[in-house]
């Protein structure tokens, strides 16, 4: 595995904060600063960092792109469809309460298709809205990792209740991904426990007669 995968529980509704890096290279990318910006710094400062991506734009997501990226001088990537909710509280005092920053516009826009290159590991961008607009995941075909933000979670899946979801467009996300992923694909989930493909495929209740 060429791959050197961090995961990071920041914050109160313990985000997943991803730091990705190749070290034969030292080259890393971070994704969802969502919380304790200086702790994520203390653990990715030994990469040469070269982005900040994020899978969507709720402010539990980005409340620590700004430090990140000023800190590490990088630019951050997200996609155009959830540039509207970076300054969406969501519920009044959400912010106070993570600890947010205000998030800046992103310097790179997420499309699907697009690869992103960290040394010698490359992750493709699928565009899987439905929790939010814009919401991509970010896969390793080599790795057989799925850094999914909020679209899949072990037992669950992404809310479409919040600002910017779509239950129709989350289901043909949900489809897409189980029918192009193999299940041994591993799957980083936006917060909590990670996964993989073929555990959900056989457990998740919401795809046995729930939301598929």
């Amino acid at each position: 595995m060429k791959m050197l995968l961090k995961v990071i529980p920041v914050g109160p509704l313990d985000v997943n904060c991803s730091i990705v890096a190749d070290p034969s290279t030292g080259e890393a990318i971070i994704v969802d600063p969502g919380a304790e910006g200086e702790r994520i710094i203390e653990v990715a400062r030994e990469f040469r960092v070269k982005a900040v991506v994020n899978t969507h734009g709720h402010i539990d997501h980005v409340g620590q792109v700004r430090k990140i990226k000023e800190f590490f001088d990088v630019p951050f990537y997200l996609h155009p469809g959830d540039i509207p909710l970076i300054r969406d509280e969501i519920w009044p005092g959400f912010a106070t309460y993570i600890k947010a920053q205000e998030c800046p516009e992103p310097d790179v826009l997420l499309e699907e298709g697009m690869e992103i290159k960290v040394g010698g590991i490359t992750l493709r961008v699928l565009h899987t809205p439905g929790h939010t607009p814009g919401l991509c995941c970010l896969y390793s075909e080599e790795e057989k990792v799925l850094i999914a933000g909020d679209l899949l979670f072990k037992g669950s899946v992404g809310r479409w209740d919040l600002p910017g979801g779509d239950r129709e467009k989350l289901k043909k996300s949900l489809e897409r991904i189980f029918s192009e992923l193999p299940d041994d694909t591993i799957v980083v989930c936006g917060h909590y426990e990670e996964t993989t493909i073929g555990h959900e495929r056989r457990f998740n209740p919401y795809l046995h007669g729930g939301l598929l």
